[in-house]
């Protein structure tokens, strides 16, 4: 006691977390439990479930016969076995009863236990239901595959390129944005941000070696949502023991720090003032910097400016 955090779907929030809170407080008031134990539970996260489409054909008396997916031609939406024409209902929580449901070991034999891992992990964010879908789970297949394929065909050209240094930014970007979405329970999120660094390591022209290190950090990344091939992939690229066991990658953040640049304001020519800005500074932010600082501002009034001279890096004039 007490429990860190509670996670249940929404049935089980309202029945076991009900029946365990109010037994927390009967013991409270009878002296079986401490006063810090009257909430038993510190955190509660609620997930969504699985849902699926309905499958029913109705019989003599009008009453409902439930089918599993798997018996249905869906094309046609008809029964495979007597082409009985079947209704299909709008998604709903799977359930045993309506026969919504499909056999986890069908997922595993067909695609592999990681994807139906990232298939549900990446489709919309926890708290929320997800509807299984066929060519939901095909999608992440063939990422994995394509993944997989990515690690496979590496080369070895180890000779150093001046694009390594931005794939090392986009994995510290990557480390941090995976890591944030992991702890705060936005699974989605770090998905996504996991497909943003696969395109951005497969369009980089960055050396093999720089690479292998991108990728060795995104099979870390990976291993809590598809285990499987996140240790192939670590194996492969010469990770040492498992990675499940291996340090939890730490991002260089001094990579994402952006040096500031003084750049001084002239107005007609004379200088006026100064402002600092990044180095990736969009013009047009520059100048709004600009002609929002103080001085500026006083100087010109409620005149316009007839024309913004900018030499990037270096100056910026304004003409009035």
């Amino acid at each position: 006691m007490n429990v860190d955090q509670y996670i249940g779907g929404v049935e089980h929030a309202i029945l076991h977390l009900l029946y365990s809170r109010f037994f927390a407080r009967a013991m409270c008031k009878t002296g079986h439990l401490g006063a810090l134990s009257k909430e038993p539970f510190n955190a509660l996260f609620t997930q969504g479930m699985v849902t699926h489409a309905v499958y029913q054909t109705r019989d003599e008396n009008g009453r409902a016969i439930y089918h599993l997916p798997e018996d249905v031609n869906h094309e046609k939406a008809t029964l495979k076995s007597s082409g009985e024409n079947v209704e299909i209902l709008s998604s709903a929580k799977m359930s045993k009863s309506k026969k919504n449901v499909v056999d986890p070991t069908d997922i595993i034999d067909q695609f592999g236990a990681d994807t139906a891992r990232w298939f549900v992990l990446s489709d919309s964010p926890p708290e929320r239901d997800i509807e299984w879908t066929e060519s939901g789970a095909e999608g992440a297949w063939r990422f994995l595959g394509k993944v997989w394929r990515t690690v496979s065909e590496l080369g070895c050209d180890d000779k150093p390129s001046d694009h390594d240094l931005e794939l090392e930014k986009a994995s510290a970007r990557a480390v941090i944005r995976v890591t944030q979405g992991i702890e705060n329970f936005a699974f989605n999120k770090a998905v996504a941000q996991i497909y943003e660094f696969f395109n951005i390591i497969g369009k980089s022209e960055s050396s093999s070696s720089s690479k292998r290190e991108a990728l060795k950090i995104m099979a870390q990344l990976m291993s809590p949502m598809t285990p499987h091939i996140a240790e192939e992939i670590w194996t492969n690229l010469g990770g040492k023991g498992l990675v499940a066991k291996a340090q939890w990658p730490q991002a260089n953040k001094t990579l994402l720090e952006e040096k500031l640049i003084i750049i001084p304001i002239q107005v007609n020519g004379k200088r006026r003032a100064e402002i600092k800005i990044n180095g990736n500074m969009e013009k047009n932010d520059i100048e709004k910097l600009a002609l929002s600082d103080n001085n500026i501002s006083k100087i010109i009034g409620d005149k316009t400016p007839k024309k913004i001279i900018y030499v990037p890096g270096r100056i910026l004039n304004v003409v009035i």
